[in-house]
């Protein structure tokens, strides 16, 4: 009877590792190093421009960065 019990507490005990604490574990790691990127500390994996930002958008487009766009506010 001894042995059910243990079996069924390891068991539950792997699902509580596997389902919950290894997940929580590599979100915060994750989190961790985008923050560490985001703040530009040393040692964080550098990643690549995914396009221009507004500052780097060429004048050719016609459009001047910082220009107002009006926006109406839905309710």
């Amino acid at each position: 009877m001894n042995v059910f019990f243990l079996a069924i507490l390891l068991y539950f005990l792997y699902k509580f590792t596997t389902g919950f604490l290894i997940p929580v574990f590599r979100t915060t790691r994750h989190v961790r190093q985008q923050f560490s990127q985001m703040n530009g500390k040393p040692g964080a994996k550098s990643q690549e421009k995914q396009g221009p930002t507004a500052s780097e958008t060429p004048a050719s487009h016609g459009s001047k960065v910082g220009e107002y766009i009006d926006f109406e506010e839905v309710k």
